[in-house]
């Protein structure tokens, strides 16, 4: 088990004893590793996954979007395949949850993993930057602008501890939309999907995603699907401001998004670069800014999630 007790603004530490009380309760054999600092869950799964000598073995992950997705890297940096990942989830967005239609109260989503039988597979993202040369894993997404934007001055917020402690932590993403809104300006971004290949000139918004949720339960693609084989890519041009407000009522109202100016690409391969300084977020997680020249893939990872399989 790894436990990463920063996660939810600390709202992760009364999931923990939640968990750890039940496995002690049944008698359930289980080893912790705690998450001490940022790219540390990373180290542990890679420790774990290199060194592990039972069959047998599950990863459980208590954290947030994050933490699972430093778990998933590290356990794929090992080169290992076998090892399955379950998940319980205790973060800010839990959008990963979402899309795999995980509980958020521990005990049920606990109950589920110890009746697993065998682990399913579950679509996640690779991605290549070269401008750094930095590879990658994604488990919900990876944005270039707006809402990498947002994912920053979230974060950067004085309010999302608080928010986090008061099971509110997706208003700090609704703040922090309409504290970005007014500063943000379009930017080029060049699109090539198989023998497409598009220039948009005035982009906004710019993500890959493994499934329709964005940063606190937005579900900014409906129709992607974690089960597909398939990575979905939206750009969205800019627009005058009530339009871009528009657009976020039709998102939470779970509608499709056909209007002009919206751009949606859906393979198993993706290339997206930009020319100008953006910020960048994978999984809620800061990218810094700079020039994007962003390779995707689809890929899977084994799942411990018993009856929550995704639909």
């Amino acid at each position: 088990m790894i436990f990463n007790p920063a996660a939810g603004g600390g709202n992760s530490v009364a999931t923990w004893h939640i968990v750890k009380d039940e496995l002690n309760r049944r008698g359930v054999d289980f080893r912790v590793r705690t998450s001490k600092h940022p790219g540390h869950t990373v180290e542990l799964a890679h420790q774990i996954a290199k060194f592990n000598d039972r069959d047998d073995t599950v990863l459980l992950v208590i954290g947030g979007d994050g933490t699972l997705n430093q778990a998933v890297t590290g356990i794929r940096e090992a080169g290992n395949t076998t090892m399955p990942v379950a998940y319980v989830p205790a973060g800010s967005g839990n959008d990963f949850a979402r899309a795999n239609r995980i509980s958020k109260d521990p005990l049920t989503v606990l109950d589920a993993i110890l009746d697993t039988q065998a682990p399913v597979r579950v679509d996640i993202g690779e991605f290549h930057e070269r401008t750094r040369d930095q590879h990658g894993y994604f488990v919900n997404n990876v944005g270039v602008g707006f809402d990498a934007a947002v994912v920053d001055a979230a974060n950067q917020s004085r309010l999302k501890g608080f928010l986090n402690r008061v099971h509110l932590g997706t208003l700090a993403y609704i703040l922090s939309i309409f504290g970005v809104l007014f500063n943000r300006h379009a930017f080029e971004a060049r699109v090539h999907v198989g023998d497409e290949h598009d220039i948009i000139p005035n982009a906004y918004i710019c993500t890959t995603t493994n499934h329709p949720y964005f940063g606190g339960g937005f579900p900014i693609m409906p129709g992607a699907s974690v089960i597909d084989g398939q990575l979905d890519l939206i750009v969205v041009e800019e627009r005058h401001w009530w339009i871009f407000i528009f657009l976020c009522a039709q998102i939470l109202l779970r509608k499709k998004l056909d209007f002009e100016g919206i751009h949606h690409y859906r393979a198993a391969k993706l290339y997206v670069e930009t020319s100008s300084l953006e910020f960048g977020q994978m999984d809620g997680e800061e990218l810094g800014t700079r020039p994007f020249e962003l390779e995707f893939n689809v890929t899977d990872q084994l799942f411990w999630m018993g009856d929550l399989n995704p639909q």
